[in-house]
């Protein structure tokens, strides 16, 4: 499948959790991210391992400003964002020739806008969330010399909903729901499908600053990649059930925070349920530092 039809290009796997719905005051945040991913084996559509000892790599370093305003916007603060990744991925295969990875890192750059709703509530408990809606542009390193390339090479569009329920003064629910959209890749005439994918949260206060959660994600394509505009030739031309691809994963994690809000978080994700795509583990590590405008 991988030399059948295009990725999907990279997602919010797991990188944000705990506190997802909260943005805080208006301000400068500053999130950083690093994340590895390790693949472990190549499932096809069907779900089965494939017999491939392929394993394609990557070591993540994402950086994302965030600037949450005072004017209002439908009751909530106007907010806006710009990440920028830093991707180094490694193809390695012991059985075959591996496909060729661009040295160059610079991933796609996402910006986007935000309405942030605080101290809300649901069921009378404390209901932070917030509706963004992102654009990815491609200016990452792109070579068609390269099989792998940190950047997709393609616009694309999402829109999430993030929120974070306090329970009590221990208890965190937060998610993030995620639809995507993708153009066609830049000068050729294939496109990744339409995609979902979400992240889920509980965490537990062990200490007064210290929490444990269990986190997971979950990506699931929605629509089928097509060519030239028509989503059933890869199943015409190369016989294959379907092209959408899924993965889950869930891990533990722990949470630790500092005075000001800095926020300290490491997880590890296991993946399962693949169809169309690698299956590995994925260790994530997250900070979080405000600057508010008005500190109190």
């Amino acid at each position: 499948m991988y030399a059948q039809a295009p990725a999907l290009p990279p997602t919010n796997l797991g990188l944000s959790d705990i506190y997802d719905g909260v943005a805080g005051e208006p301000g400068f945040v500053y999130q950083g991210y690093n994340q590895l991913y390790q693949t472990n084996h190549i499932y096809n559509a069907n779900g089965d391992k494939t017999g491939s000892s392929l394993k394609v790599n990557s070591l993540l370093s994402l950086q994302q400003l965030i600037y949450l305003t005072p004017a209002k916007v439908l009751t909530g603060n106007l907010g806006f964002t710009v990440l920028v990744p830093i991707v180094k991925i490694t193809a390695t295969n012991i059985s075959g020739p591996a496909p060729s990875v661009n040295p160059d890192v610079l991933g796609d750059v996402v910006a986007g806008t935000a309405i942030q709703w605080n101290d809300k509530k649901l069921f009378g408990k404390s209901f932070w969330h917030r509706l963004e809606a992102d654009v990815t542009i491609p200016v990452g390193s792109y070579n068609s010399n390269y099989a792998i390339n940190a950047s997709s090479h393609l616009w694309a569009l999402s829109v999430y909903h993030a929120f974070t329920l306090f329970l009590n003064k221990n208890v965190t629910v937060s998610a993030r729901n995620q639809f995507n959209y993708n153009f066609q890749i830049i000068d050729k005439p294939d496109k990744p499908g339409a995609y979902y994918n979400g992240n889920y949260s509980i965490a537990v206060s062990l200490l007064k600053n210290l929490k444990i959660e269990a986190v997971a994600y979950f990506l699931t394509q929605i629509v089928e990649d097509s060519y030239d505009g028509d989503h059933n030739y890869y199943q015409t031309r190369y016989q294959i059930p379907t092209t959408k691809q899924r993965v889950f994963g869930y891990g533990p994690g722990l949470v630790y925070f500092l005075p000001g809000g800095i926020l300290f978080e490491g997880k590890v994700f296991f993946e399962t349920d693949a169809k169309n795509i690698t299956q590995g583990t994925r260790p994530t590590f997250r900070i979080a530092i405000p600057f508010p405008e008005n500190k109190k």
